[in-house]
């Protein structure tokens, strides 16, 4: 190609003034990252599309946040696990708020394409499966921060006060949060496409895992079953983490346990969630109907 010879576009001739032939191809790691935050950009943008979404998701969690307070607050109980009742709901709604935003974004992620009508191109696409739906729970997210500043702030205002004494350990508590609200997401992802009622077994399964995650009181005080069931959910450590770093000063040699066992469930939570995943597009290419799959 010589200098005068016109080109079709920046994309098939120059990018930012460089040759496309000169123009490196990313690798392994920066394109898992492109497709990561492309999709949770997308998915942000169309969650910001409707203004009654963006009004709906912040308030749900303050108005839950406030129901349990006055409940609470009805049966005369002030204290909780040794922490006051405010300050033990808002760490409870946060995680609340995580686990329903996974079970929105990343958990629905391929039954969303599906409905979308682009499953077949995210199936025949190079792009890596587990990083679009990574991707989808990082917009999530992102998408429910307002959520967790008005709830922070209602907190603040009726008598939530944290009690920190090493940064390190609420930082690991708040990752093991976000990682096992994720690992549960992918979980669900392969799931939710072969119930093909994605919709309503979300509903189904988000309010049991409240109860089984100790949001909303301890776990210990559940039935010896239900607590050894709770055990196989990561965010239900994580969730205790988070109380004691947050509430108790604990230090993160005190909360490493927790820690551990969120890590350790939500790898189990990850390699079922992958291998779910493969059986589900191995299944939709064989038949040959991706699009409805």
């Amino acid at each position: 190609m010589t200098n005068a010879e016109p080109t079709m576009g920046t994309s098939a001739g120059v990018r930012d003034g460089t040759p496309a032939s000169a123009v490196a191809f990313v690798g392994p790691v920066a394109h898992l990252w492109a497709v990561v935050f492309m999709t949770a950009r997308a998915y942000v943008a169309r969650s910001n599309a409707y203004l009654i979404d963006v009004i709906r998701w912040p308030l749900a969690p303050l108005i839950f946040y406030a129901t349990m307070r006055l409940t609470y607050a009805a049966a005369g109980q002030e204290t909780v696990a040794g922490t006051n009742v405010a300050g033990f709901l808002l760490v409870g709604i946060f995680g609340m708020i995580t686990w329903s935003g996974t079970i929105w974004s990343s958990g629905y992620a391929v039954e969303y394409e599906r409905h979308e009508g682009t499953i077949a191109a995210l199936f025949l696409s190079p792009a890596s499966r587990a990083a679009t739906i990574a991707g989808y729970g990082l917009g999530g997210f992102v998408w429910m921060l307002p959520s967790f500043v008005v709830v922070a702030i209602l907190g603040w205002a009726i008598g939530a006060r944290l009690n920190v004494a090493d940064p390190l350990a609420a930082a690991g508590a708040v990752v093991a949060l976000l990682v096992g609200s994720l690992a549960c997401g992918f979980a669900f992802a392969g799931l939710f496409v072969l119930s093909r009622r994605a919709n309503l077994l979300a509903n189904f399964i988000q309010t049991p895992g409240y109860l089984l995650a100790g949001v909303l009181f301890p776990r210990e005080r559940l039935p010896e079953g239900l607590y050894a069931l709770s055990n196989a959910i990561p965010v239900s450590h994580a969730i205790d983490a988070l109380r004691a770093s947050t509430l108790r000063a604990a230090t993160l040699r005190e909360v490493l346990w927790s820690l551990a066992l969120a890590g350790a469930v939500s790898a189990v939570y990850a390699l079922v969630g992958l291998l779910s995943l493969r059986k589900v597009e191995h299944a939709a290419k064989r038949s040959g109907q991706l699009d409805l799959y």
